[in-house]
């Protein structure tokens, strides 16, 4: 790459940028037997409704009695 720099046209760069994606997939990722991630959710949904509202207008909901919490 430093030796390209003086060379700085479309042609050039699209040629370099062609052989870094040939050595990006030629490298292949090293076998890891012991490495695993476990597919689960680390936390619980919560089991309430969204707040759809401002948080103020939904206290006042509360204390008239309107909706319950």
């Amino acid at each position: 790459m430093i030796a390209m720099q003086g060379q700085s046209n479309s042609t050039t760069r699209q040629q370099f940028y062609e052989q870094l994606l040939v050595a990006f997939a030629a490298h292949g990722v090293a076998d890891r037997p012991d490495r695993f991630e476990p597919r689960r959710h680390k936390r619980r949904r919560k089991h309430y409704v969204p707040l759809a509202v401002p948080r103020k207008e939904a206290k006042l909901q509360i204390l008239r009695g309107l909706t319950k919490d």
